[in-house]
């Protein structure tokens, strides 16, 4: 009987190894199991390359296998920041959309590199998102006071990370549309 190995050498049962040996096929094996676990985390949803290392730390996987599972993803092009950042702020922008701020941040916490950060917010447009927002929640404030009104959509974008120009700028023309509206 013979088991195959990653050397493209053959093992045949009772064969000794060395030691050296021994240690090369427990450590293929090791990253092998890394790379599987790391694949099936990725599988759901892209991920940046601090939550995958995250994901193995946690598995208790060591540091050197970390950093070949990590370069093989890589390579593969199924692990990388600049594209995991551009999808996450684009997903945020059409599902809950936020203010650069609160995206930045977000990006910091998944371990985005400021280069990469740039790159994603560069075609934010803060305005039209926070705009968009209050608008989509525009009947959910309907028949508050002018004064109401205002610190509930104040409120809205700035727990979502608008700039404070940006809420201004959006408030003003939504209380005039309204005042129009009135008249």
């Amino acid at each position: 009987m013979f088991l195959a190995y990653r050397q493209s050498q053959l093992l045949t049962v009772g064969q000794g190894l060395s030691p050296v040996e021994m240690d090369n096929l427990l450590e293929a094996d090791k990253v092998d199991k890394a790379y599987e676990k790391a694949a099936r985390f990725i599988e759901y949803r892209p991920r940046s390359v601090l939550e995958v290392r995250n994901r193995l730390v946690r598995y208790g996987f060591e540091t050197k296998v970390l950093e070949k599972v990590i370069g093989r993803l890589q390579a593969e092009n199924l692990l990388d920041d600049t594209e995991f950042a551009l999808l996450w702020v684009e997903n945020r922008r059409t599902f809950r959309p936020r203010g650069k701020l609160l995206l930045r941040k977000e990006l910091v916490g998944k371990g985005i590199d400021d280069s990469d950060i740039e790159i994603a917010l560069s075609e934010v447009e803060e305005l039209a998102d926070a705009r968009r927002l209050a608008y989509s929640k525009l009947s959910k404030y309907d028949g508050l006071s002018l004064d109401s009104f205002r610190n509930n959509i104040w409120s809205l974008l700035a727990r979502r990370g608008f700039d404070y120009s940006v809420i201004n700028d959006v408030i003003s023309e939504i209380i005039q549309l309204k005042l129009d509206a009135e008249d």
